[in-house]
């Protein structure tokens, strides 16, 4: 399985080898030690990051990688991290994804749900189809 990172214009895509580094090290934990979909960015993750040593798992390729898509954040921005499986960073979900992101931090202190309602049923972009007998 892979971690999928989402920041206001960066998408990361971490593996089983790093993916547990990253929420482990990087990300906070909630009260039941369990890592949220949406997370708002502290510089404490930052610090984090820039403290992590090379290990397997985590190359100075990844590494730089991770500095980056933190690089994109302000304090109190919010990302996503999720198990999308991202092919094509210019492709429909990854922009999806992206969007969501910066309805959450336009400001105008949208949740997530109500970015994700804007992303899918009101830009024309993302207009979600069902087809018939699905």
């Amino acid at each position: 399985m892979s971690l999928s990172v989402f920041t206001n214009s960066q998408i990361i895509s971490l593996d089983d080898s790093n993916q547990d580094i990253f929420m482990n090290f990087i990300l906070t934990p909630d009260e039941n030690n369990q890592i949220q979909g949406v997370q708002t960015y502290a510089e404490i993750m930052m610090t984090r990051a820039i403290a992590l040593p090379l290990q397997p798992g985590i190359d100075e390729v990844t590494k730089k990688m991770i500095l980056a898509a933190l690089a994109d954040l302000e304090t109190g921005d919010r990302f996503l991290c999720n198990r999308a499986v991202i092919d094509d960073v210019e492709g429909a979900e990854a922009k999806y994804y992206l969007r969501i992101v910066g309805l959450m931090n336009d400001g105008k202190g949208r949740t997530a749900e109500q970015a994700q309602y804007e992303a899918r049923n009101v830009e024309k972009e993302f207009d979600i189809v069902t087809m018939p007998g699905t």
